[in-house]
């Protein structure tokens, strides 16, 4: 009998793992949602939350999400110039702590940005799987730094 329950448990741990190889690749034939890098599936939007920078970061829910050039943005803060002008090791730990306060002057200018124009979030990368344009507001967040 304990070897029948066995077999039956086992049997139906192959059936369910036999069907998730066929929806781990991507659009699932009648879901609405794409699979990211991450493996999270969205209502469209391919997008690795490592990349939100400020705002909603749970692609469920965006709407109007807003891109950055985000290592353009880095290096025209006044930080990073110093490191590079001042010839800073970036792995010292004051090389360390500029690129900390340059992160953080780029969010800061990219959540101003956001909530002035009416953007959901901000991303380093995103895409939607429909091939919409999303809007590029680096000037404006590099006009705020």
């Amino acid at each position: 009998m304990k070897s029948r329950i066995r077999t039956a448990a086992w049997a139906a741990a192959f059936v369910a793992l036999a069907v998730i190889p066929a929806t781990a690749g991507g659009i699932v034939p009648g879901a609405t949602g794409a699979r990211t890098p991450t493996g999270e599936v969205v209502a469209g939007w391919i997008v690795d939350r490592a990349d939100n920078i400020c705002g909603l970061d749970d692609a469920k829910m965006l709407s109007k999400p807003a891109k950055v050039d985000y290592d353009a943005l880095l290096k025209a803060t006044p930080e990073m110039k110093k490191i590079k002008d001042d010839k800073i090791d970036p792995n010292s730990p004051q090389g360390i702590q500029l690129r900390q306060a340059a992160a953080t002057r780029v969010q800061t200018s990219a959540e101003k940005v956001r909530a002035t124009d009416g953007y959901c979030s901000v991303w380093k990368t995103i895409k939607h799987s429909d091939g919409r344009a999303v809007a590029d507001i680096t000037d404006a967040v590099k006009a705020q730094l």
